[in-house]
């Protein structure tokens, strides 16, 4: 049930990618480039991340995920580990715990939703 519901995200997620509207991460300045990290994460990470305060829907997962405020914040977390993660975790149905699943970024995409969840941490 949650892959098929998955599914039906990443699938919306890529008609919104092609015809959606860019977004303003939490008064946070937009560039280009975080605008497109925030509405992608909004539309494929928000499936199972809390990818901004107001996002219009809650997690599909039972078992919470780091929200991406808490991952800018982790020590040593930057565009190139964040990036390198998006890119190369990927979920294995046989192995638990379960990883992240494949969300089949460009590796611009993914390094676009890294610099939106880094303009997320505190300062």
């Amino acid at each position: 049930m949650i892959i098929r519901r998955i599914g039906r995200v990443l699938s919306c997620a890529l008609l919104g990618m092609l015809c959606g509207p860019w977004a303003v991460a939490d008064g946070v300045p937009s560039t280009p480039s975080l605008a497109h990290g925030e509405h992608i994460a909004r539309l494929i990470c928000s499936a199972c991340h809390v990818v901004a305060a107001d996002q219009e829907y809650p997690p599909l997962l039972i078992t919470p995920t780091p929200a991406f405020r808490e991952i800018a914040n982790r020590p040593g977390t930057s565009v190139e580990t964040l990036r390198r993660f998006i890119t190369t975790t990927h979920w294995d149905e046989g192995k638990l715990p379960m990883a992240m699943p494949d969300p089949m970024l460009t590796e611009e995409q993914a390094r676009d939703v890294a610099r939106y969840i880094l303009s997320l941490r505190s300062h």
